[in-house]
């Protein structure tokens, strides 16, 4: 065969060993998820295509580096040295795709550089659970990243020393040009796609590894003036709130976060499914019941922040941790203790976990109580932490102890991946996917919780406010909607103190950081929320999942992809989506584009200015 016709078939080939991560990746999530339909293959392949060069070009550069050094040092070690770099990229580029692939479930969207955030102070128990879960990937992907670096180790070049600067040349220029996305004004991002291609495409056209890259060097905040400082002014004073005392004593607050117990897997599910949550479910009916909530982020750490601080996530770092969560905000364990509260805050994983411990601990909280602080190792679930059941009777137990008034915040854990439960449970209704028996077991410990503490001297001055700190598998169409996966319940159970009602306005989490405020001081404050108790003011629920954002009031929501491309629904009539009106209630939509915006331009000024503390 010709030399240059073998040339081309090399390169040719090279190239297919760089994209293999990023096409097993993606007939994954297409294999995987069948509501992930491709509508217009050919606008499809076009993008998909611009962002595999891209991501490739990026990725991959060390290696193209190698491989044009290589051309002119003919040397077996220096081969052998880039074989090695292939190998690792490789190995790198296929493992991230297929972790945040695995994690989306629970996600709800493709992470980037957050993934590493998450997993950060996780256990090693943890860790080995997730491997001895998934070994049949590690052992397919050691498998094919041997196959594919032997067969890399076939594609050498033969080319004369001219040739080979040529062909320098024009690699150098193709890795700036594809690393760019082409000759646009602006380089290629991941807006490109939302606007040109359908929601569902853009999960698989663009791997997981360009949304790593995309996520570097973009964890800092792009504050953008939709609107003149006057109106940002005016805005930033509606976040002064002021509220008559509800009541002169101070009752103790029980804030608890049901891990993952999504909407979905209640009696609120608009889908007609069966509820998982039978206990739940009869505790709304001596609540005050609040049936639209939402969490204000899709990971257990954002419902801590939006529940204690009263901060939303609307970036794709998590509030905790990032530059910002040290800004002077007015936490409630810091609140509180000025108001006389003893502060506690209950979960049994380990104490490092989700890096509630750090940060509840520089908030001034009093009490951190988790999986060390246990004294029967028998109940430990072997991943996780403590079964919810007895921990949940521990929790009974500290807290009686506690003087009052106090706060205390109790998050469950069993719900979580890989879902265990003791074996005196399983005998648990299964459910149509694998959470489901989890959450009826963590129902179960919850009423067994009340019913403990239901003869306390300290129950019937308690409010409990009880709510999910995200959702998790969604199996219906209502509830995989960028709004939809963020519905949760939410109730304040306190019959002594409010009459039973069911509220039907939009609500959020970060309200309830205004409501404890509400209930236990009676000084001014700032808060993106409203308290709960409060009907007088209803506000639309802004939310962003990394790539969308969604603005939503009472019945109408919006989707926003960051340029003027929108597009509405009315979740009340229409919860799978089937019907988009942005032809018929255009000017509802660009009202609401407008306070999304301003929104944003408010949360960004505040993060930015670390302005929490003024008007």
């Amino acid at each position: 065969m010709d030399l240059r016709i073998k040339n081309i078939v090399k390169a040719f080939s090279f190239l297919f060993c760089l994209v293999v991560p990023f096409w097993i990746s993606r007939f994954w999530l297409l294999f995987s998820h069948p509501d992930l339909i491709i509508t217009d293959p050919f606008n499809y392949i076009f993008y998909l295509i611009r962002f595999d060069l891209k991501t490739l070009s990026i990725w991959y550069a060390p290696l193209f580096i190698c491989l044009g050094v290589g051309l002119f040092i003919q040397k077996k070690w220096w081969y052998s040295l880039t074989k090695f770099i292939f190998a690792l990229l490789f190995f790198g580029a296929i493992v991230f795709n297929l972790i945040a692939i695995l994690y989306l479930p629970n996600s709800k969207t493709i992470v980037g550089r957050e993934l590493f955030q998450l997993l950060s102070g996780q256990s090693f128990v943890v860790i080995t659970g997730y491997i001895q879960e998934y070994w049949y990937v590690i052992i397919s992907v050691l498998g094919l990243n041997a196959l594919i670096t032997r067969f890399f180790g076939r594609l050498r070049l033969n080319t004369s020393r001219k040739n080979s600067f040529i062909l320098c040349t024009f690699t150098l220029f193709g890795i700036a040009f594809f690393a760019r996305g082409g000759v646009a004004l602006k380089p290629l991002n991941s807006m490109d796609a939302y606007a040109k291609l359908t929601n569902k495409e853009v999960t698989t056209a663009i791997t997981p590894l360009y949304i790593l890259l995309e996520s570097y060097g973009k964890q800092g905040i792009n504050y953008e003036a939709y609107f003149s400082d006057d109106l940002l002014q005016e805005a930033l004073s509606d976040d002064k709130k002021s509220y008559d005392t509800l009541t002169e004593d101070k009752p103790n607050i029980c804030l608890i976060l049901l891990e993952s117990f999504g909407k979905e897997y209640t009696k609120l599910n608009v889908s007609n499914r069966p509820s998982y949550t039978p206990f739940l479910d009869s505790l709304m009916e001596h609540s005050v019941n609040f049936t639209n909530a939402y969490a204000n982020g899709l990971r257990s750490i954002d419902a801590v922040a939006s529940c204690i601080a009263g901060v939303p996530c609307l970036t794709k770092q998590p509030f905790i941790g990032s530059l910002y969560s040290q800004s002077n905000i007015n936490t409630l364990p810091e609140i509180l203790k000025k108001e006389g509260y003893v502060t506690s805050f209950f979960h049994g994983a380990d104490e490092l976990s989700m890096g509630f411990k750090p940060y509840l601990q520089s908030q001034g909280i009093d009490h951190y109580f988790a999986k060390q602080d246990y004294p029967n190792s028998a109940d430990f679930d072997g991943t996780w932490g403590i079964y919810d059941e007895p921990f949940l009777a521990y929790c009974s137990t500290k807290l009686s102890s506690q003087k009052q008034p106090w706060f205390s915040g109790i998050f469950t854990l069993s719900s979580h991946h890989p879902y265990q439960i003791p074996e005196a449970y399983t005998y648990l209704p299964v459910g149509t996917t694998e959470i489901h028996q989890s959450i009826r077991y963590t129902d179960l410990a919850l009423r067994n919780f009340f019913k403990s503490i239901q003869s306390k001297s300290w129950f019937d001055n308690t409010v409990f406010i009880i709510t999910a700190d995200h959702s998790s598998i969604n199996e219906t169409p209502a509830y995989r909607s960028y709004r939809g996966k963020y519905a949760v319940p939410l109730l304040i159970y306190a019959p002594k103190r409010f009459d039973k009602r069911e509220e039907n306005r939009i609500v959020q989490h970060i309200d309830i950081y205004s409501t404890i405020r509400h209930l236990t001081t009676n000084d001014s404050f700032v808060s993106f929320g409203n308290s709960l108790l409060d009907d007088s003011v209803s506000q639309g629920v802004a939310l962003f999942d990394g790539n969308i954002y969604t603005f939503s009031n009472d019945s109408l929501t919006i989707e926003w992809y960051g340029d003027q491309h929108t597009r509405i629904f009315n979740y009340r009539s229409d919860p799978v989506y089937s019907n988009e009106l942005s032809v018929n209630l255009s000017f509802e939509a660009e009202m609401m584009l407008q306070k999304l915006k301003l929104y944003i331009q408010k949360y960004n000024y505040r993060l930015l200015n670390n302005n929490f503390n003024n008007q």
